[in-house]
């Protein structure tokens, strides 16, 4: 996902520990569609 973004031109900050819970969330299906969405919004640069 984040080599898609930045090839795309979206660049994004966060710290390794929100990268990791998030993607961790995302396996698990604690995070859905919306909220990965919303967390990619919320992290641009």
């Amino acid at each position: 996902m984040l080599v898609f973004l930045a090839l795309n031109g979206i660049e994004l900050s966060y710290t390794q520990k929100e990268l990791y819970e998030t993607i961790f969330d995302v396996a698990a299906g604690k995070q859905n569609y919306e909220g990965l969405l919303n967390w990619v919004i919320e992290h641009q640069k």
